[in-house]
């Protein structure tokens, strides 16, 4: 699977919070599922940066992401990015809002299959419906009498 990136995350609040903030976040960004993710710092510390790598950074790093931050652009949980909720068990805050954040090509196409949509209900709606005072005229001449058109014609041509 893959989480979105986002540029906005490079000029908001999290800029200056070091490479085991932007990894951690990174990782769990990509891992979260319904804005759900596990992670185990002994486990993330070793993918990130192998044997040689402290789980404390990673936990100073997860820390820093559950803190408040008033500079943050949300306002949900007191700008913390994430929530624990288990042992293991964290809750993205924002995950929902940018989940719903589509690339530009899936907008676009979007947008295509939507006026394709309302452009096919127009011509239902132009189709479906006869102009005032088409019924009346139609019935007549379908029974041969003269038509209000007929005489408009032969006096304009007059």
């Amino acid at each position: 699977m893959y989480g979105k990136s986002y540029e906005s995350k490079f000029d908001g609040s999290l800029v200056g919070a070091g490479f085991n903030v932007f990894a951690v976040w990174d990782y769990m960004t990509t891992k979260a599922r319904n804005g759900y993710v596990e992670v185990n710092p002994e486990v993330l510390a070793f993918i990130l940066g192998g044997k040689n790598q402290d789980p404390a950074e990673v936990v100073e790093a997860l820390e820093f992401l559950q803190r408040p931050d008033p500079k943050s652009r949300s306002k949900l949980e007191d700008g913390r990015r994430i929530v624990k909720e288990g042992e293991y068990q964290y809750r993205l805050v924002n995950w929902e809002h940018y989940n719903r954040i589509r690339t530009e090509e899936e907008r676009r196409e979007y947008n295509r299959e939507m006026q394709r949509q309302w452009r096919e209900r127009q011509r239902a709606k132009r189709k479906s419906k006869p102009l005032p005072g088409e019924v009346v005229e139609v019935a007549k001449y379908g029974a041969g009498e003269a038509s209000a058109c007929d005489v408009e014609v032969e006096s304009f041509h007059a």
